[in-house]
């Protein structure tokens, strides 16, 4: 082989390995932000209605798998996953379509989950995210207008809002496209509390800001959150002050300070 030969034929080679070079990526990351509403303070009190469960241990869902859908009809297909056991537990009503009443419950093993067992026999879990020390509670209701169930997890200083569609929780989002939290118990400016509003019907979600005047009395605000039919995202609207001139003992005040829903039942950790 010739000299020159030579040399054209190792040039073809590099220039072949060149092109075989990777080319780079890139991830890009937003620092999460809290969104925070103010709004409205419930009429009425919950009262808990929770008892111990008595399910033998079985292992916690996925809530990354939807596996539950409805496909259409009523009633969630049934997981074969039973309540997890020593959970706290409490009837609710129907939740998915099939006119039988449902159970929610909150459990402790592992880290903190709030999930719904159909009567269809479909458990769901909700991995609770929230950081507060004290006990976690949360509940569900049926909402007036989207055909979604709408579900509130706290911590005592805030609350998360979520959907329960399609045999499935999605986390909802606000305008920021982060999720949707309420302010609690005086842990921030724009909002005091959550509760569920039946005036016109059927139940709507409110954000509360109990707001205390330098008298002393305390006037509170309601705010209607308006939830996407899909449950994905919230916005807020109307804004109106519905009570003014309330002592801080009035039961009005306590319930603007925290989570409530009427006479749905709650159910909560121990605290620990």
């Amino acid at each position: 082989m010739s000299k020159s030969t030579f040399l054209l034929l190792m040039l073809a080679v590099g220039m072949a390995l060149a092109g075989c070079a990777p080319t780079g990526s890139g991830l890009s990351t937003e620092a999460p932000t809290t969104t925070a509403t103010t709004g409205a303070s419930p009429t009425t009190s919950a009262t808990p209605s929770a008892v111990s469960s008595t399910s033998p241990p079985s292992p916690l869902p996925s809530p990354s798998t939807p596996g539950n859908s409805t496909t259409g009809a009523a009633g969630c297909i049934p997981n074969g996953i039973a309540i997890p056991a020593g959970a706290t537990t409490a009837i609710i009503g129907d939740v998915d379509g099939d006119q039988q009443p449902d159970t929610e419950f909150y459990t402790e093993v592992g880290a903190f989950s709030y999930g719904i067992h159909t009567a269809s026999g479909a458990t769901v879990l909700l991995p609770d995210d929230l950081a507060g020390p004290g006990a976690h509670s949360g509940w569900s209701a049926p909402l007036d207008g989207p055909a979604i169930v709408a579900t509130v997890l706290d911590d005592g200083r805030s609350a998360s809002l979520h959907a329960f569609i399609n045999c499935s929780f999605v986390t909802t989002m606000g305008t920021d496209r982060q999720p949707y939290r309420f302010l609690l118990n005086g842990f921030g400016e724009h909002g005091t509390g959550v509760a569920c509003n039946n005036q016109n019907g059927g139940t709507l979600i409110e954000g509360a800001l109990a707001q205390k005047r330098g008298d002393g009395l305390y006037d509170i605000q309601w705010t209607h959150i308006n939830m996407s039919a899909d449950g994905t995202t919230a916005t807020n609207g109307t804004t109106e002050t519905r009570y003014a001139g309330l002592a801080e003992s009035d039961p009005l005040v306590k319930q603007a300070m925290g989570s409530y829903c009427n006479d749905v039942p709650e159910v909560s950790t121990s605290g620990r």
